[in-house]
């Protein structure tokens, strides 16, 4: 019983053995000799007698013959070639399909955008489908930030700071910001002349634009005020809406409300005053083996940026 025990435990388990190993073997069969392959591997003789004589090891039977002229395999040894063989042209399907899929334009491409972007994402995401219809096309919209790195997503496009600093970023054409507001506000009220007049106006600020300083306003004698929000909005669509309502000032992108002023909705005022621009980018996994889809989007979207901004 005793030697029966012995027996068993000396039995390797499949996962003790060497994949590696085994492809070793299957290029020494095919090589015709150690020799053989030793040159053609670029290995020593040595170490690949030892990872052979390891692998019968690991399976518990010998795999080659090696007479003093010719190396020929055992039934075990057989045995073992076919299922390598198997390993390897499946390996090779698997390395074919992942090659046309990272270069060819097709599969799936899931897409994460702020609400607020939903505009330049729509727009870019309909030039993409048309142009590229075997790829599926899933997007999200959403008011948080996303990680692509945790979540199910190729493509995450942002607004603001990049909070996971190890990611490969793709920044797009800086789009133009100015000051807006309603007709409907401005009938009883005087028109600001500069950035400090808005302190005595009602203001719909982004949180962002907080973070950013630009409703931080620096007066002559070297002191600053931060103008006390009417509305803190979390989204320009928001933002946008509640300024065509009335209810006060607004710092958004020239192309979001070019529409709203074509329809006397908003009007542009304090046109000298330089706000910085707004600057949309995307994180993304991998820099190195991006595939050709997640490309092709990068710069779809790119040009939709590029277009309103020189629209702007």
């Amino acid at each position: 019983m005793q030697r029966a025990n012995r027996s068993a435990t000396s039995r390797a388990e499949p996962s003790n053995i060497d994949v590696n190993s085994m492809v070793l073997f299957y290029d020494v069969v095919n090589s015709g000799s150690i020799n053989q392959a030793a040159v053609r591997l670029k290995l020593s003789k040595a170490s690949i007698s030892r990872k052979l004589r390891k692998l019968e090891q690991d399976v518990g039977a010998v795999l080659l013959k090696r007479g003093q002229h010719k190396l020929s395999m055992t039934s075990s040894g057989e045995v073992l070639y076919h299922h390598c063989e198997q390993i390897i042209s499946e390996t090779q399907d698997a390395r074919t399909a992942l090659a046309e899929m990272q270069s060819e334009l097709a599969g799936k491409l899931q897409l994460v955008a702020p609400v607020g972007l939903g505009l330049w994402v729509t727009r870019a995401l309909t030039v993409f489908a048309q142009r590229y219809p075997r790829v599926e096309v899933v997007v999200d919209l959403t008011h948080r930030w996303v990680d692509v790195s945790e979540e199910p997503y190729d493509v995450a496009i942002h607004l603001g700071r990049i909070r996971n600093e190890r990611l490969p970023v793709r920044r797009f054409a800086e789009l133009r910001r100015g000051v807006y507001v309603s007709p409907a506000y401005l009938k009883e009220r005087t028109v600001p002349q500069t950035p400090l007049d808005l302190l005595r106006h009602s203001c719909i600020v982004l949180k962002q634009q907080l973070d950013d300083g630009i409703w931080t306003f620096h007066e002559t004698n070297g002191t600053s005020t931060t103008v006390r929000p009417r509305v803190r909005a979390s989204d320009i669509v928001v933002a946008r809406d509640l300024a065509i309502a009335g209810l006060g000032f607004v710092v958004l992108p020239h192309a979001f409300c070019r529409d709203a002023v074509a329809a006397g909705q908003l009007v542009d005022v304090l046109p000298r005053w330089h706000i910085p621009p707004l600057v949309p980018s995307a994180t993304y996994l991998e820099r190195r083996y991006m595939p050709l889809r997640i490309r092709a989007f990068l710069d779809t979207v790119a040009a939709q940026f590029k277009q309103d901004s020189l629209g702007s």
